[in-house]
């Protein structure tokens, strides 16, 4: 398979969300399921909030792209 970017939105603080840019050479989805781990934490008695996390930061999203890495501008 060919050469695919995947740039993570990982959130670094309540306002602030950095990008994370990755080389991989499968499909997209495929690799995020198999890499990004879904948590959930219990934040009242009766409910729990579900987040996705990468090497222990938190993932807000991810975008492809068979060409460039996306970046900030």
């Amino acid at each position: 398979m060919k050469e695919i970017v995947i740039s993570l939105l990982i959130l670094v603080n309540s306002n602030k969300i950095d990008i994370h840019n990755i080389i991989i050479y499968e499909n997209c989805y495929s690799w995020y399921q198999k890499n990004v781990e879904m948590t959930e934490k219990k934040t009242t008695l009766f409910s729990r909030r579900s987040y996705h996390v990468y090497e222990g930061k938190r993932v807000v999203g991810y975008i492809c792209n068979h060409k460039e890495p996306f970046s900030e501008h």
